[in-house]
């Protein structure tokens, strides 16, 4: 699990440092998902595959949890659509990202946004910390997807909602790419 964590914050380290400091890019699975004012707004790049973030119907006031938040885009959107009132938590591995986030997020002066650094398979929030949990295209990148899930009830507060966007296979992975850290990574 360790080899493909880090085959994963390699790839996303590569990818986000490709991108001009300031520069929105959009990784061709999010092409249309978002809207050109959306895009402009965050000022961030997005290497999701889907904008779970408007399928989430967020209200004023509810805490968020974002799954593999990168640079930031959902939690600017999601920040924005819960209000001053409500709150939203980024998780994300890689630092690189976490950095580039934080300085998205210090641009548009959003005060309602707190960065954690981890892993999604062991979320450092508290049991029923979130009304809402949303992810793009960041659980298919765990080699222990019920790990993820269980974890990602833990938290969520009774009645909340689960919003994912990601890549879904309909047939089974043959077990040499299982075993491949770089295929875990794109």
């Amino acid at each position: 699990m360790d080899d493909i964590r880090e085959k994963v914050r390699q790839a996303y380290t590569e990818a986000i440092t490709s991108v001009s400091s300031g520069g929105v890019d959009i990784s061709d699975m999010t092409v249309g998902n978002y809207s050109d004012e959306e895009a402009r707004e965050t000022g961030a790049a997005s290497f999701g595959c889907g904008d779970p973030v408007r399928a989430a119907l967020l209200k004023e006031g509810e805490r968020v949890l974002d799954l593999g938040s990168g640079a930031g885009m959902d939690l600017i959107l999601a920040a924005k659509r819960v209000g001053p009132g409500g709150h939203v938590y980024g998780l994300d591995m890689t630092k690189a990202m976490h950095d580039r986030a934080r300085r998205n997020l210090d641009k548009l002066g959003l005060r309602n946004v707190t960065l954690l650094r981890g892993y999604i398979e062991d979320i450092p929030l508290h049991d029923g910390s979130a009304d809402v949990l949303i992810s793009n295209c960041v659980i298919n990148l765990s080699p222990d997807k019920d790990k993820v899930f269980a974890e990602a009830f833990r938290v969520l507060t009774s009645g909340g909602r689960f919003c994912v966007s990601d890549v879904v296979l309909n047939k089974p992975v043959p077990e040499k790419l299982k075993q491949s850290p770089a295929a875990w990574s794109g």
